[in-house]
């Protein structure tokens, strides 16, 4: 099963109608429209890019899809998006995804960072709710991908100490061909102790 398909059981298993959640790097609308599918009309997914690109294709990935109107399409750095979004959503969130790396077919070098990475991940903290979900796939296999996987490592290990339950999914390299990392974390609650 391939990664993506991963994120999308979770998802589903997680998400109900009404619910809100957060793409916070939409790249091509995928985790997006699913997550959009889940909520329904009475929900809300907030998706970001710093790409307009990004967001255009997401914009008409979910007009075809009909569930663009429960959908705020947000162009900007995911770190500042955010960290903006914490004065008014603190706890409100259900599910946030992230997709870490560059958009498939665009330019390279505007990908994720660690460091705003790691900014983005602090604000996510706040933004769940209790019980919810956070679900990172890192990509490894390109220049700077591996530094930003092992920031997330490190900070899921972190939060782990602090309470929360972390799992990770992390198929065997093959040869040159690296594949991403995904990690699931969850605030641990007491009468719900599974991920």
């Amino acid at each position: 099963m391939r990664l993506i398909e991963h994120v999308h059981t979770y998802l589903s298993k997680h998400l109900q109608p009404g619910d809100h959640a957060i793409d916070a790097t939409t790249g091509n609308g995928y985790d997006t429209a699913h997550m959009a599918s889940l909520v329904g009309s009475k929900g809300l997914v907030i998706a970001i890019d710093i790409q307009k690109e990004a967001i255009d294709v997401t914009r008409k990935r979910l007009e075809n899809l009909q569930c663009l109107r429960q959908v705020q399409l947000l162009t900007g750095d995911h770190s500042e998006v955010l960290q903006s979004l914490c004065s008014t959503n603190t706890q409100t969130i259900s599910a946030i995804t992230f997709n870490l790396g560059y958009l498939p077919g665009s330019d390279k070098s505007i990908r994720t960072t660690p460091e705003t990475t790691l900014r983005a991940l602090e604000a996510s903290q706040q933004l769940l709710k209790p019980n919810g979900l956070l679900l990172v796939t890192a990509y490894r296999g390109h220049k700077g991908g591996q530094d930003e996987a092992d920031t997330v490592a490190r900070w899921m290990q972190q939060i782990e100490n602090s309470g929360w339950l972390i799992n990770s999914n992390d198929p065997a390299v093959n040869g040159d061909n690296i594949p991403p990392i995904l990690f699931v974390a969850r605030r641990f609650l007491a009468n719900n102790p599974k991920i």
